[in-house]
């Protein structure tokens, strides 16, 4: 079997390849305070609008001529259609997570069947605590940082360290209010050293990291991550993904990004963004 190329050099690089997940078997899950919010409210939402809803995601990556490589669905797990959550790509390859809430707990095992079939790179797997992959992200190659909310935890954290630090990666933990959930829905890189900041969730500390490494930051209040508009992915190129509706669309616009928003809504609604379902297994340095 051919080894592929399972590099990430940062989070912003040209998105060669992605891995998804069809939402074949998709339940809303109560796993965070948006999900349980739209539970209490009782909303039912359709299986089939969702694979439908899942297939404009996938015509973009299409369009683009990104390489998909697919997890299959699994019975019983409810929010495989969030890839992202399952670990982080890095300069050696896939760090497979481990997930806090026991509704996910088993999803890290489809995953890692996944790459032993398509031949991808993993550098380790997390066993000790939690840390999904929508608290991570790839700063440089020599930094990854990982949010410690609502899913990751600080034992986690640790354990991510052991693992990445003799290969030359350092380890930073951002911690946030459990509230937020994870990272990626109060901080997003958009395009090379520009990123989407909720300046009402990140701690301090993070924006002087940024700063010191030169990054431009877009501040947002706490009402854009509320609604699942600062959960974006940079796919590269100056074009990044969002969804319809964002607001902060025509910001990105307006700076002469390219913005590709397909219809999501349905799954923004429980608090998965177009960065929850997609995992980059590579990207251009």
């Amino acid at each position: 079997m051919e080894v592929k190329n399972t590099v990430c050099l940062n989070s912003t690089g040209k998105l060669k390849r992605v891995l998804l997940c069809k939402p074949k078997y998709y339940k809303l899950l109560p796993i965070s305070d948006v999900a349980r919010d739209l539970a209490d409210k009782g909303v039912e939402q359709n299986r089939n609008e969702a694979l439908k809803i899942h297939k404009e995601l996938e015509n973009v990556f299409i369009d683009l001529g990104t390489d998909i490589s697919w997890v299959e669905p699994t019975e019983g797990f409810g929010w495989q259609i969030s890839t992202r959550d399952t670990g982080v790509n890095t300069p050696k390859g896939m760090l497979i997570g481990r997930f806090r809430y026991a509704e996910r707990k088993g999803e890290e095992i489809c995953v890692r069947k996944t790459y032993e079939k398509l031949g991808e790179k993993v550098v380790g797997q997390i066993t000790r605590g939690c840390v999904e992959g929508g608290d991570c992200f790839l700063i440089n190659e020599n930094t990854l940082i990982i949010g410690n909310g609502n899913r990751s935890t600080y034992s986690g954290f640790k354990n991510a360290k052991e693992i990445l630090n003799p290969y030359g990666i350092r380890v930073f933990v951002v911690e946030f209010l459990s509230k937020w959930n994870h990272l990626d829905m109060i901080f997003s890189p958009v395009a090379e050293k520009l990123a989407l900041v909720c300046e009402d969730a990140v701690p301090d500390y993070l924006i002087g990291l940024l700063d010191a490494l030169g990054w431009e930051i877009i501040r947002l209040p706490g009402e854009y991550a509320f609604k699942g508009e600062i959960n974006m992915a940079a796919l590269g190129d100056g074009k990044v993904l969002s969804f319809r509706g964002n607001r902060i669309n025509k910001m990105l616009k307006a700076r002469g990004l390219e913005v590709y928003d397909p219809e999501f809504s349905f799954f923004v609604a429980a608090g998965i963004g177009p960065h929850c379902a997609t995992l980059e297994l590579e990207r251009e340095p």
